[in-house]
């Protein structure tokens, strides 16, 4: 600690010890820039001045709670900026409330770098408070730091309550949109300082089935950089997607595909060799302000470097490639599984009307050797046993079976989203059968029991393909026989993988 801070931290104890000389100096310390602090927030000096007198008498009031003293300079500041942020919003019931909520020692640990970045974020909020209409900005702030109810604000402004509902939605809508461009502008000038690129446009990775698994995205994605590439068998196998089975109930048809998709891609990444940065998963709120820049500058970073991107619920229960932006129309652009291209503004990432989480992979490059065969086994089995990390109302490994039978036998399955995850899983479990096979090919001693564990995923896939319904998903014989097919070919497919996964359970290779 150097002499001064050293000399303040003893002032800072002795006031606190109640000597009247030691508050009197800390007060004429810091009376000056006091004033300073709030005239940056308030804009005016008579204004200004009452706030640093009204900090300062509330400063001497409160210094006992304060159990560090060398923080004192910014739990000080704190309270005058919230003092002066306060007088901005007006209302004395709101100012009380809020500077009561100033962290203490008592209640949290002193942290200025924390206070720091809270007071950025309440004066973001109040510049974007000033750029709403006069009547909107009453509106918001009475509900927001007055907690007036709607009827309140009603009979106070002279309004229907309707009307009050309606103000209320679109300031906050245009006050977050105020934030968010704020804070993408402040991330383009940074990059134009740097002299980064204005625009990039790849040409998007190929699409080389029917539908979209990520660790064969990911494999086209090396195949761009130079690396080797593995099969569709292999990516899928080393990977585990050929053995993954994840069901929502009902089996709906808008969370078909749905998993921690961040735990899982880090997970294929490291059982492929791959290195890669992650950003999203299910259950999330929608990407801060910030949090959108730092996305965004991921993205650009990549596609810098002639990497395209791997995104997912850019649209509903999609993945496809960003393969491309544009500084000057703040767009990305991006190629879904479907081939139809869409350009979104950077403000919007991550911020679906519909509430669907994104999820972004952008992919570094080849790392190391994969994962050996006996780890991704074990890492099957793990996942068959539901080894990972739970979601609402999903069901992951065999357990997904149980699930998707009940909404069968409820009469309550999605027979959409039961069409797209049959699909999905007929093509899964023929690359699982093949990689199986190739294990077998690799591993004489233990070459029976990979061949029993490939015939029972082949049996998987040929009880998924019989259920794939005929348009409009009709399942031969009658209408309302349709449950009774699926339930038996549900359980022939389940008890083969079951049976399955028992082989690989005791395989040693």
């Amino acid at each position: 600690m150097t002499e001064a801070n050293q000399e303040l931290a003893d002032l800072v104890r002795r006031a606190k010890q109640g000597e009247p000389s030691a508050c009197d100096a800390l007060i004429e310390r810091y009376r000056g820039a006091a004033v300073s602090w709030a005239r940056a927030i308030v804009h005016d000096r008579h204004l200004a001045e009452d706030i640093a007198q009204e900090a300062l008498l509330r400063m001497t009031a409160r210094l006992h709670q304060l159990q560090d003293e060398d923080k004192f300079t910014a739990w000080f500041r704190l309270l005058v900026r919230r003092l002066a942020l306060n007088a901005v919003r007006g209302a004395r019931h709101a100012r009380e409330q809020i500077v009561d909520a100033i962290p203490d020692a008592a209640s949290e640990p002193a942290d200025p770098e924390r206070w720091q970045k809270r007071i950025e974020e309440e004066e973001e909020i109040r510049e974007s408070l000033e750029a709403l209409p006069e009547r909107s900005r009453d509106v918001l702030t009475g509900s927001a730091y007055r907690e007036e109810t709607p009827e309140e604000l009603a009979a106070r402004l002279e309004m229907k309550k309707s009307n009050v509902y309606n103000i209320l939605s679109r300031a906050r809508s245009k006050m977050n949109d105020e934030r968010y461009e704020k804070e993408i502008s402040h991330y383009l000038r940074e990059r134009r300082a740097s002299r980064k690129p204005v625009s990039v446009a790849l040409d998007p990775p190929v699409i080389s089935l029917p539908y979209a698994f990520l660790s064969v995205m990911i494999g086209e994605i090396l195949r761009l950089v130079g690396h080797p590439s593995h099969t569709h068998a292999e990516l899928m196998g080393i990977s585990g997607e050929a053995f993954r089975l994840n069901v929502p109930r009902n089996c709906r048809w808008q969370d078909i595909a749905t998993y921690d998709w961040s735990y899982a891609a880090y997970r294929m990444l490291e059982q492929l060799g791959v290195s890669g940065t992650c950003h999203g998963r299910p259950g999330s709120a929608a990407f801060a302000p910030e949090q959108q820049a730092s996305l965004l500058a991921s993205i650009q970073q990549s596609l810098d470097r002639g990497i395209p991107v791997i995104v997912r619920n850019m649209r509903m229960n999609e993945f496809g490639f960003i393969c491309g932006y544009n500084d000057e129309t703040r767009e990305v652009r991006y190629r879904g599984y479907n081939r139809e291209v869409l350009h979104c503004r950077y403000e919007q990432l991550g911020r679906n009307e519909d509430g669907r989480p994104l999820f972004v992979l952008c992919v570094h490059g080849k790392t190391s050797p994969p994962l050996n065969d006996a780890g991704v086994l074990r890492s099957i089995v793990r996942h068959a046993r539901g080894q990972e990390p739970p979601l609402n109302d999903f069901a992951f490994g065999l357990a997904s079976y149980r699930l998707w039978l009940e909404a069968v036998e409820s009469g309550t399955l999605d027979l959409s989203g039961h069409a797209y995850q049959v699909a999905i899983l007929s093509e899964a479990r023929q690359r699982a059968a093949e990689y199986l096979n190739l294990l077998a090919d690799k591993y004489p001693r233990a070459s029976e029991r990979l061949r029993a564990a490939a015939h029972c995923y082949a049996e998987a896939a040929g009880a998924f393909t019989r259920m794939y319904p005929r348009f409009p998903f009709g399942y031969g014989g009658s209408h309302g026989n349709r449950f009774g097919i699926i339930h038996d070919g549900l359980t022939a497919a389940r008890d083969a993988e079951t049976q399955g996964v028992a082989l690989l359970e005791c395989c040693e290779l």
